[in-house]
């Protein structure tokens, strides 16, 4: 089910418009959250960063964080199940190929059923395709459509996500993920200035760590580091903490402290209050 131009329809009965803006020109900027025990976690996160999205593209939300916390769970009491839901902002205005005159964006909610089959042997790949340098396109610019991404995964194959390089090297993250690695007892993620989306189950497992006395480095990580790593792990809202079994076909990993934190994630989380606020 979606909320769209203030009405709940099935999916079915709305049709999009041949003259849609984010159709024709692009620029829709988008979030991913899901529930636990059908509350929304950490739906203040998402607005803000949401709203980071929209700044870069001239527009604001039409709701404050009271009304999209509302409608969001409304959605969710609606559908009587755990939900993945998908907020999309789509900008309104004046857009041609000599025009970019933003006026506000509409606001279109998507609510499903979460399901999450099991996850199996974890495949991972490096891309070839490199991150955008964020000078050109801000790293928290999260919008459908983004070239690098969507050539990133073209390639992805069986992989659960490939590994993104930035603009000097640098390991960033995967195409929907975060990514932290394991060594010798440390935890190391790429740092947030390494050009990456600062991701908010990334933010959590770092908070986790740290409430069980693990310190986490945030550094610029070479990739040679990933193949010398005792373990990898992904974070990502719908999952949480994913261990990864396989790099590239042929660089296996232990996955013992991966799965310990990932046990331990769903418990952290809803200790922690803002996460629900």
């Amino acid at each position: 089910m979606l909320v769209w131009r203030g009405t709940w329809w099935n999916e079915k009965d709305v049709k999009l418009e041949i003259d849609e803006p984010g159709f024709l020109y692009g620029g829709v900027a988008y979030e991913t959250l899901r529930t636990y025990d059908r509350r929304l976690f950490a739906a203040r996160y998402h607005y803000e960063r949401l709203s980071v999205t929209l700044s870069h593209l001239g527009v604001s939300l039409p709701v404050d964080y009271a009304d999209f916390r509302r409608i969001l769970e409304e959605g969710v009491e609606r559908l009587g199940v755990e939900a993945s839901i998908r907020v999309v902002a789509t900008p309104r205005g004046r857009f041609s190929a000599f025009d970019y005159v933003p006026a506000g964006c509409e606001l279109i909610v998507y609510i499903m059923e979460l399901k999450l089959e099991p996850l199996g042997y974890v495949k991972v790949k490096v891309s070839s395709v490199r991150k955008i340098d964020p000078i050109s396109t801000p790293a928290d610019l999260k919008v459908a459509g983004r070239t690098d991404i969507l050539l990133a995964k073209r390639f992805k194959g069986d992989a659960y996500d490939v590994i993104m390089l930035g603009n000097h090297g640098q390991v960033c993250e995967g195409t929907f993920t975060n990514i932290f690695l394991v060594k010798d007892g440390r935890l190391i993620t790429p740092s947030i200035d390494s050009g990456i989306l600062p991701g908010i189950t990334r933010l959590n497992t770092i908070r986790l760590c740290q409430s069980l006395g693990m310190s986490v480095e945030e550094r610029w990580v070479e990739p040679s580091e990933l193949y010398g790593a005792d373990e990898l792990f992904l974070t990502h809202t719908s999952r949480g903490i994913v261990p990864v079994n396989e790099l590239d076909g042929w660089r296996r990993y232990d996955t013992k402290v991966g799965q310990f934190l990932a046990s331990r994630f769903e418990e952290f989380i809803k200790s922690v209050e803002e996460n629900w606020e």
